[in-house]
């Protein structure tokens, strides 16, 4: 359950992210509601295609080398890293111009015309980055929060 509630305050958070990057870039500000309904297509079509990738470069469902300290297995777990951030490199990369195609595709300037691949890519880079931002930020926050808590749960207790 609280892995749902996570996620769709994720969606609406980027909903508005999208808004800040289309304001910026194009200089109106589409509807709410419309920024989210091409987040959660992004999202959508970025899952699959995410899967697609996962499994065609041999990501997904393998199991983990022993870890016994041998040669071998020190290789393995590097062939298996290489291939995961091959992937994620691949992801990322799909998911900056799936983003893109769908602000092309659903989001219109005012007077109706369309934005234009080229400046939705642009509109889609930004979007990633101000997220990535937002995300290493919220992340160093809770890892210092949720340290300072345990140490004080740990200090209280002996």
């Amino acid at each position: 359950m609280g892995i749902l509630v996570i996620a769709v305050i994720g969606l609406l958070v980027a909903a508005l992210i999208l808004k800040l990057s289309v304001r910026m870039v194009e200089g109106f500000s589409p509807g709410y509601g419309r920024s989210l309904l091409v987040v959660v297509v992004a999202a959508i079509i970025g899952f699959v295609v995410n899967m697609v990738v996962s499994a065609a470069m041999g990501v997904g469902g393998a199991a983990l080398p022993a870890m016994d300290g041998s040669e071998a297995a020190a290789a393995a777990a590097a062939s298996m890293m290489g291939a995961m951030m091959g992937a994620m490199a691949v992801s990322l990369l799909a998911s900056l111009f799936i983003t893109a195609a769908c602000v092309n595709w659903l989001i219109k300037h005012p007077d109706g015309r369309a934005i234009g691949y080229g400046r939705s890519l642009l509109v889609s880079l930004l979007y990633l980055v101000i997220a990535t931002v937002l995300g290493i930020v919220i992340g160093i926050v809770l890892g210092v929060v949720i340290g300072l808590g345990a140490a004080g749960m740990a200090a209280s207790m002996g």
